[in-house]
C-alpha cells in the first residue's frame, strides 16, 4: 500500500524522536489530590468510586496498579464509562453528543479503526481515563463532541511482570495476547501483542419505497462477517534518570481486516423480483511512533512537557456488487476505495504555579494531516448506474495553535479562564476542485468551581468549539456502497460552530458518588446526512449543513456500596434536541426527546486474593432513538453477565454471557420528499465466552477483567 511521506517528516522525527507517551499529557493534579488518589482503594475504572477525581475541567476515572486490569481491553471499558454510550454500530457519544475525540496520551485515534486500536490496549497499561465533556483551551477546538483521553502508565517497580490470555466463544471467535512489563533502575520496557479471528452471522432486512411511482421493495437475507488480525501494542521504552525527568519512546503496529458477504432476495410490490450479492473486503493498517518528554520544576506542579507523534494509517475497501433479476440480464460491478494518511502532532506545554491558588498553563501545538483518497468503479456485466470512473483526491490540513489558561481564586470561587487561537489551513485537489483555504479563529473558555462543603462542589463552564469537514465529506467523487447506492462529498460544506454551557453538582463521601450535570449546546451549520434519488434511480447520500441544533439535557450518576460484597452503579442522560428537518422542500424545526444510560450490579467476595474468590457482574446498557435532518436511529438495549473466579494464585477463569436478550439490533430510517428506507442489521444473538488469564512476575494477584477479541466486526451501515 502506498505510504504518504510529505516533506518535513524527517525533521520532525529527527527533532522529536520516535516515541509513544506513557506519562500524563494534562496538567497533574495538586500533590495533595495525587497522594490521596494513590492511597485510596480504587477498583477497575467504572466501579472506581473512591479513587475517582472531579477536577475543574474533567472527570478522571482511575485504575489501580494491580493485575486485575491486565486482561481488560479499552474498547470494552469505553461503553461502561459514565457519560459515554457506544451504539451497536460502534458510534460513540458523550453526553449525547457526536464527534467525540478519543485520545491516547493526548493524541487522537483515527475514527476509521478506533475499535481495533482500543482493543489492542489492555487495562493494565492504563493509569487513568479522563472524560472531558466541555474541553478547556488546552485542547483542540475540533473536539466539538468532547474528549475521552486514555492515559497509559509508566511502571517504576523493578522486575518483570505480565499476563497471557486466551479466549473463545460459542460463535467460534478466538483471541490470544501477552502483555509484559520490565523495569530496572531508570529504564523500563513494556508492551503487548496478540491476535484475533472469528466469524459471525446476522439477519439483514431493508425496505425501500419510492413515493413518485409507489414502488415498494423488500430485501432480506443473511450477512456473514469474517475478521482477523494481529497487533503489537504500545511497545514502549522509558527512561527516568531522576525523580523530575522522564522520557519515553514507543511504537504501535496493527494489521487486520474484515470480509463481509451479504446475500439477499428482493421482492417488488410483494412479488419476487431479484437476488443480490455484495462482498466487501476490508484491510487496514495503523503504525505510530512518538516521543514524550516531561520535566518537573522546582515548584510543586511546575512542569514542562514536549510530545511529538507521527502516525501512518490507511484502509483498503474492495466491493463486488451483483444484481440478478428473475428475468433479464444480471448486473455486476466492482468498486475500490482506499485512503492513506500521515498524521503528525507536536506539542510544547508549560505549567507554572504562582503561590497556592494561582496557576498558569500555556502551550503551542502544531498538527498536520496529509491524505490520499483513491476511488474507482468498474462494470463487470450488464448495465450499471453511472459510468465507470477512476478518481483521486489529495489533501493536506495544518493547524498551528497557541493557548493560555490562568487559574485563580476569589473568595470561595476558583476561576479558570482560557483562550485558544487556531490558524487552520486546508488544501484539496480533486479533479476540477483545487482549493486552498485558511481560517484564523479564537476560542474562549471559562471554568468555575465552588466547594460548598468537603464533599460537595459545583462547577460551571462555557466553551467555544468547531467541527471542520473531513476530506471524505468534501470529496465530490462518487463512492458506491451498493448497486444503486452511493456516497458523495460536499465541497461547499462549512464548519459547524458550537457554544457549550455546563453546570455540574458533585457529591463524594465514603465511597458513594452522586453527580448531576445540566448542559446546553447550541450548534450552527450542524452536519447531517442528506439522501436523494436521482432521475436515473441512483440513491445518493451526502453531508450538508442542516441549520441550528440545540441540545438541552440532564445527566445523573449514582455509584456506591450496598454492603461489604455488593456495589451498584447507575447513570442516565436525558436530552431534548431541537433541530431542523426537511419536509416538502421546506426546512422546519423539530423537537425530540433522547436518552441513554447504564445500570450495573457487582458482587465480589471480600478476600479477592483467596483461591476460589468470585466476582459476578450484571450490566444493562440502553440508548433511545437518535434523530437527524432526514434520518432516525432506533433504540437498543444490551445485557451482559460476567463471572470471574480465581483458580490458582496466578490463573483466573472468566465466563461471560453477552447480549443475553439478543437485542443488540442496529436499525435506521431515512425519510425524504421522494424516498423512504428502513434498514435493520439484527443482533447476531446471545453468545457465551470463556477465557483464561495467567499472570506472572511480581505484583499483587487480583482477578483480571475479561478481554474481547481486538478488531471485532463493525456492523456495516451501507
Amino acid at each position: 500500500m502506498k505510504r504518504i511521506i510529505p516533506s518535513g517528516v524527517a525533521i520532525l522525527l529527527a527533532s522529536a524522536g520516535v516515541a509513544h507517551a506513557q506519562q500524563q499529557q494534562a496538567a497533574p493534579p495538586p500533590p495533595a489530590e495525587q497522594a490521596a488518589a494513590e492511597n485510596l482503594e480504587d477498583e477497575i475504572v467504572v466501579l472506581a468510586d473512591t479513587g475517582d477525581q472531579v477536577r475543574i475541567d474533567r472527570r478522571t476515572y482511575t485504575l489501580r496498579d494491580d493485575a486485575s486490569a491486565q486482561a481488560t481491553n479499552m474498547f470494552e471499558v469505553l461503553g461502561r464509562i459514565p457519560s459515554v454510550s457506544v451504539a451497536p454500530s460502534g458510534a460513540v457519544t458523550l453526553l449525547g453528543a457526536e464527534n467525540v475525540t478519543i485520545q491516547i496520551n493526548g493524541q487522537p485515534v483515527p475514527g476509521t479503526n478506533l475499535e481495533q486500536v482500543l482493543r489492542g490496549i489492555l487495562g493494565a497499561e492504563v493509569q487513568r481515563i479522563e472524560v472531558i465533556t466541555n474541553p478547556s483551551a488546552q485542547y483542540s477546538a475540533q473536539a466539538s463532541g468532547g474528549i475521552i483521553n486514555i492515559i497509559t502508565r509508566q511502571r517504576l517497580s523493578a522486575g518483570v511482570s505480565g499476563s497471557a490470555q486466551a479466549g473463545v466463544d460459542t460463535f467460534g471467535v478466538s483471541n490470544g495476547g501477552v502483555s509484559m512489563n520490565w523495569s530496572r533502575g531508570p529504564w523500563s520496557l513494556s508492551g503487548g501483542g496478540g491476535y484475533w479471528n472469528g466469524r459471525q452471522t446476522q439477519d439483514f432486512e431493508r425496505e425501500r419505497q419510492i413515493f413518485a411511482t409507489g414502488d415498494q421493495s423488500r430485501e432480506t437475507g443473511e450477512q456473514e462477517v469474517e475478521f482477523g488480525g494481529r497487533y503489537l501494542s504500545r511497545l514502549t521504552l522509558g527512561y527516568r534518570p531522576n525523580e523530575r525527568r522522564r522520557m519515553s519512546v514507543a511504537v504501535d503496529n496493527v494489521r487486520g481486516g474484515n470480509d463481509i458477504l451479504r446475500d439477499t432476495a428482493i421482492t417488488l410490490n410483494g412479488a419476487p423480483s431479484a437476488t443480490q450479492s455484495n462482498l466487501n473486503e476490508v484491510e487496514f493498517y495503523n503504525d505510530q511512533i512518538s516521543f514524550d518528554f516531561q520535566q518537573d520544576g522546582a515548584r510543586p506542579r511546575e512542569q514542562l512537557r514536549f510530545n511529538s507523534m507521527a502516525q501512518w494509517h490507511g484502509v483498503d475497501f474492495e466491493q463486488t456488487f451483483g444484481l440478478t433479476p428473475l428475468s433479464g440480464p444480471a448486473t455486476r460491478a466492482r468498486a475500490a476505495n482506499s485512503f492513506d494518511m500521515l498524521n503528525t502532532n507536536t506539542r510544547l506545554e508549560y505549567d507554572r504555579p504562582f503561590g497556592d491558588s494561582r496557576f498558569l498553563s500555556v502551550g503551542l501545538n502544531f498538527e498536520s494531516s496529509d491524505q490520499e483518497h483513491n476511488n474507482s468503479r468498474t462494470a463487470l456485466a450488464g448495465t450499471v448506474i453511472a459510468p465507470d470512473y477512476v478518481t483521486l483526491l489529495e489533501g493536506r490540513q495544518q493547524t498551528l495553535a497557541g493557548y493560555g489558561a490562568y487559574q485563580f481564586e476569589t473568595g470561595p470561587w476558583t476561576w479558570q479562564p482560557g483562550l485558544r487561537i487556531e490558524n487552520y489551513r486546508r488544501e484539496v485537489q480533486s479533479g476540477a476542485v483545487d482549493d486552498d483555504d485558511t481560517d484564523l479563529r479564537y476560542f474562549p473558555s471559562i471554568h468555575l468551581r465552588r466547594d460548598l462543603t468537603d464533599s460537595i462542589n459545583v462547577d460551571l463552564s462555557y466553551t467555544s468549539r468547531i467541527q471542520r469537514p473531513s476530506f471524505q465529506q468534501l470529496d465530490p467523487n462518487l463512492r458506491f456502497a451498493d448497486v444503486n447506492r452511493a456516497i458523495v462529498g460536499n465541497p461547499a460544506l462549512e464548519p459547524s460552530l458550537t457554544d457549550a454551557y455546563e453546570a455540574n453538582f458533585t457529591y463524594q463521601n465514603a465511597g458513594t458518588n452522586f453527580g448531576l450535570t445540566f448542559y446546553n449546546r447550541i450548534s450552527e451549520d450542524v452536519f447531517s446526512p442528506f439522501t436523494e434519488v436521482t432521475p436515473g434511480g441512483l440513491i445518493r447520500t451526502t453531508t450538508v449543513n442542516a441549520g441550528v441544533s440545540e441540545q438541552r439535557g440532564l445527566q445523573a450518576i449514582l455509584r456506591g456500596p450496598l454492603n461489604a460484597n455488593w456495589r451498584y452503579s447507575a447513570s442516565v442522560n436525558l436530552m431534548e434536541r431541537e433541530f431542523d428537518v426537511l419536509n416538502g422542500g421546506v426546512t422546519s424545526r423539530r423537537s425530540e426527546f433522547e436518552y441513554d444510560g447504564a445500570i450495573s450490579l457487582d458482587y465480589r467476595d471480600q478476600d479477592q486474593n483467596a483461591i476460589g474468590a468470585d466476582q459476578v457482574q450484571f450490566e444493562l446498557r440502553f440508548q433511545g432513538p437518535r434523530h437527524t435532518l432526514q434520518s432516525d436511529l432506533d433504540e437498543f438495549v444490551i445485557g451482559n453477565i460476567t463471572w470471574r473466579r480465581k483458580i490458582t494464585d496466578s490463573l483466573y477463569a472468566t465466563l461471560m454471557a453477552q447480549d443475553i436478550f439478543s437485542s443488540q439490533n442496529n436499525v435506521s430510517e431515512i425519510t425524504t420528499d421522494a424516498y423512504f428506507e428502513r434498514t435493520e442489521f439484527s443482533s447476531p444473538g446471545a453468545r457465551v465466552r470463556f477465557a483464561l488469564t495467567y499472570q506472572f512476575g511480581s505484583g499483587p494477584r487480583r482477578p483480571p477483567q475479561d478481554q474481547q477479541p481486538p478488531g471485532g466486526p463493525p456492523v456495516p451501515t451501507f
